[in-house]
């Protein structure tokens, strides 16, 4: 069996709209909470195609952002929305080069140690996490 990893605290959370100008202001949100943390920049990418993803598909008027971190430098990031008429492509399909979309889910895969998604009614939450430098 593998090690349990440790445990995770929430460190910061905020609400947005569910709208295009709210991604930049979650991009800035989550930058400054995790100043100086070494995945910051890969954790903002990631919340950007997680939190877009958010606003074109979701039924609700707000999205929400959770952070968690652990005391070895890991870090989680959750985002949370209303929950749409279909459940998240977790496929792993190939973006044509000049599409606008559909890299998120290898991006995510790429740049993440794990990550996932899971409804809770109403709540759709995709999450996607760091492992600490330890």
């Amino acid at each position: 069996m593998g090690e349990e990893p440790p445990p995770l605290r929430v460190v910061a959370r905020a609400g947005f709209a569910a709208t295009e100008g709210a991604v930049a202001e979650a991009r800035r949100w989550l930058r400054e909470v995790l100043a100086g943390h070494p995945r910051c920049d890969d954790a903002v990418l990631l919340l950007s195609e997680t939190f877009t993803n958010a606003v074109v598909h979701t039924r609700s008027d707000a999205v929400g952002v959770v952070v968690l971190a652990g005391d070895g430098g890991q870090v989680q990031v959750e985002v949370v929305d209303g929950g749409a008429g279909t459940v998240p492509c977790t496929c792993d399909r190939a973006a044509e080069r000049l599409e606008e979309g559909g890299r998120g889910v290898g991006l995510l895969r790429a740049m993440s140690a794990r990550w996932g998604f899971f409804e809770e009614a109403p709540w759709c939450v995709v999450w996607f996490a760091f492992d600490g430098a330890g």
